[in-house]
């Protein structure tokens, strides 16, 4: 019984800890952009040739992205992003650095290109 009341009192907290994960970085200064004058960056989770692999954002230009944040929101042009690509069966983290050319009002995924072996690269599509 003690373990149903621990799990209950933990659920609204693991909740918020899911939720502050979803967030969205705006990667640029002054006021927030218009959707059609921006570009959107997602580094979700996702499954690679079978496999669950995790590709996390670390840096975009001179922003550090915290772990809780899975989006970027950029003005369009060229920037310079950090990614750790984390494939976990192989137990194996390999960091690309990527020039990328982002237009304004498009949405994109980074998205990993990993076997059993490890992560071979990491696309913007």
């Amino acid at each position: 019984m003690k373990l149903r009341t621990a799990v209950r009192s933990l659920a609204p907290l693991l909740a918020g800890v899911l939720l502050a994960a979803c967030g969205t970085l705006q990667a640029y200064d002054g006021a927030r952009l218009a959707p059609g004058d921006r570009a959107v960056v997602h580094s979700d989770p996702a499954v690679s040739a079978g496999l669950p692999v995790e590709v996390i954002l670390r840096k975009v230009d001179d922003y550090d992205v915290p772990i809780t944040k899975t989006k970027v929101e950029l003005r369009p042009g060229q920037h310079h992003f950090i990614v750790d690509c984390h494939v976990r069966a192989a137990g194996s983290v390999t960091r690309f650095a990527l020039d990328l050319v982002v237009e304004a009002g498009k949405s994109y995924r980074l998205v990993a290109d990993a076997t059993a072996r490890g992560c071979d690269g990491v696309k913007l599509r």
